[in-house]
């Protein structure tokens, strides 16, 4: 196992104390961070019961946790006991001595950081991010609107969630004057944290992917609701399990329930993209900790950026917003590496990036800045103004403020880390890039579309200075999970995928994610398509209840269709041609005649 990169991070909060109330009035201390001692304010709330709603909410999100956790199997070792396996008592004891410490080990030896709040002119806001790196919320209050506020101090601090403070919160009621005060802490005990480089980083890429071209359109509240209704009602017992959105310009947006087809049509603002798009997402389960704000929703905008990355929801309460994003997978894993490309920053010049951070931190009173300003105020063009963001957003210094298309100064540590540390997830995916610097190191010898089942992908990597050849193979699931994987490096040998993916898996990876996308840049031009010699594409087409799909397959010198109402259910039939080129033409002329019959290209959604 690779040894786990830590932040040292120092806290200190003074004991919770009980909120002072009568029939009229309401007012609670919350201790924020004394070591830092920055970030204080007091408030006295406009719509007390919305904000009470808004952070409870936040203290969810902060809690989920859907990592694999061990079972207690002491019951079932007193059973064998008494059965008379073959087992002593010192043995079963010694295990669970063993099992206790380790896990105890694991859980003491790292720790997320605290919530962050940062005050300015403009509002407070509070970030939180869940242990299991899949879910990320921010909470900002408009000052003036949601709150009216004396005391102010500006700046960047963190506040404890503890179980009395949610407590507190949840004995706000909307007919009482609520006072809520911010104050650093004063005494209490200091206490260490140690916050994982990896789960740093994992903050880092949702807020990087924030800042990619998005899918975006309007949903009403409603429509959250039915998802999460049908949800409650219904248990998918296979896979795929994700919420998928059919968008077609001029129409409102279709989602669509997985495995089921289930469609449920959207009722807000009609999509205003350029072609039609479908986007399947994940994560479906975590919009059930919405359950309690959406009554008081005005509007949801939906951010979509593409399949492997996540998707951000902007809740719009009026007087503050909530912004949401789920990424669908837990403890990072597999989806980081995949999407890796698209999220680190480039060669950035010193200057530049200073000058960047510098324009950014002088309008923290006025909302931020966009790529727009950045670059009309630093003579640059837009690419090299979100580089240069992003370089700064690495290292926890600057936050995406999506609802509004502006980044905000907010240093996460009062320190900022090493971003050399935060470049790579661990060492093995550093070894996994380096393996991909050197041409030919890493090949793919074969994919293998599975249909329902996923990808298949096989590939030899070889790493020259190790003077050792390995051959790897896995297959991607529609979750996007490795269902299945082979490698004959020692790691997978001693213990398969129990350590997580070996370095040629992560570079097999890797390199399969860029191909996917050259290939996808590639296939719009004449001189693209001549290299594609075998994909798969799904169209879709809706008429009413009424769905049909079609799946269109080229591989070398034949194309296979297959056609139906359901994946499930498919009709097939295969085309030999005497060449690859003509197996090619008939390919893209099947591809346009469905475009013109209107169907949608639902091949995005099935990438994993």
């Amino acid at each position: 196992m690779t040894t786990e990169a830590f932040a040292d991070v120092r806290v200190r909060y003074a004991e919770d104390v009980a909120p002072v109330a009568d029939e009229d009035s309401f007012r609670l201390r919350l201790y924020t961070d004394g070591i830092r001692g920055l970030g204080g304010l007091t408030a006295k709330l406009h719509r007390p019961g919305v904000m009470r709603d808004a952070l409870l909410t936040l203290g969810e999100i902060l809690a989920s946790d859907l990592r694999f956790k061990a079972q207690d199997r002491s019951d079932y070792l007193a059973y064998l006991l008494k059965q008379g396996k073959r087992a002593t008592k010192e043995l079963w004891e010694a295990q669970k001595a063993y099992l206790e410490s380790k896990y105890a080990e694991a859980v003491q030896g790292e720790s997320p950081l605290d919530p962050v709040i940062t005050v300015d002119d403009g509002g407070l806001a509070i970030e939180v991010f869940s242990a299991d790196e899949s879910a990320y919320a921010r909470l900002h209050l408009k000052a003036g609107k949601a709150y009216t506020a004396s005391d102010i101090t500006v700046g960047t601090t963190h506040l404890a969630f503890s179980q009395n403070m949610l407590q507190s919160l949840a004995q706000m009621r909307s007919y009482r004057a609520t006072t809520v005060e911010l104050t650093a802490s004063k005494t209490g005990n200091e206490r260490a944290l140690r916050v994982p480089y990896r789960w740093v980083r994992a903050l880092g890429q949702v807020q990087a992917a924030s800042t990619l071209p998005a899918h975006t359109f309007n949903l009403a509240p409603v429509d959250l609701y039915n998802v999460l209704l049908t949800l409650r009602l219904q248990r998918a017992k296979k896979s795929p399990r994700a919420l998928r959105y059919e968008l077609v310009p001029g129409h409102q947006p279709r989602l669509v329930l997985e495995p089921w087809d289930l469609v449920l049509q959207g009722t807000g603002g009609k999509y205003e993209g350029n072609r039609p798009q479908v986007v399947r997402t994940w994560g479906r389960r975590r919009l059930s900790v919405l359950a309690r704000l959406l009554p008081h929703v005005k509007s949801v905008e939906v951010h979509l950026v593409g399949a492997g990355l996540p998707a951000y929801y902007v809740f719009d309460l009026g007087d503050a917003t909530l912004t949401l994003a789920l990424s669908g997978w837990t403890d990072s894993g597999w989806a980081g590496i995949a999407t890796f490309d698209l999220l680190v920053p480039g060669t950035v010049d010193d200057v530049f990036a200073r000058n960047v951070l510098e324009q950014i931190k002088g309008s923290n009173g006025h909302g931020g800045r966009s790529l727009d300003e950045l670059a009309e105020h630093t003579g640059r063009s837009r690419g090299e103004a979100r580089e240069a963001v992003l370089t700064h957003m690495q290292q926890g210094l600057v936050v995406h403020d999506l609802a509004n298309q502006r980044f905000v100064f907010r240093p996460l540590f009062a320190v900022p880390l090493d971003a050399d540390k935060l470049r790579y997830r661990d060492a093995r995916e550093e070894h996994a890039h380096r393996l991909l610097d050197k041409k030919g190191q890493v090949e793919l010898t074969a994919v293998h579309d599975l249909g329902g089942e996923g990808v298949r992908i096989e590939g030899e990597v070889e790493d020259r200075l190790a003077h050792r050849t390995y051959k790897t193979s896995f297959t991607i699931d529609r979750e996007g999970r490795t269902v299945d994987a082979s490698c004959t490096s020692p790691q997978f040998r001693r213990s398969g995928l129990k350590e997580g993916p070996t370095v040629p898996m992560i570079a097999l990876r890797l390199l399969y994610a860029r191909k996917q996308a050259e290939l996808e840049r590639a296939r719009n031009t004449e001189e693209g398509r001549k290299l594609i010699r075998a994909e798969t594409r799904m169209l879709l087409s809706r008429e009413g209840d009424k769905t049909t799909i079609y799946r269109i397959s080229l591989s070398d010198r034949q194309v296979i269709i297959r056609w139906g109402d359901h994946p499930d259910r498919m009709r097939m039939n295969k085309l030999f041609f005497g060449t690859g080129d003509e197996a090619r033409d008939e390919y893209f002329k099947r591809l346009s005649d469905c475009a013109d019959r209107g169907f949608i290209d639902a091949s995005a959604a099935e990438a994993v």
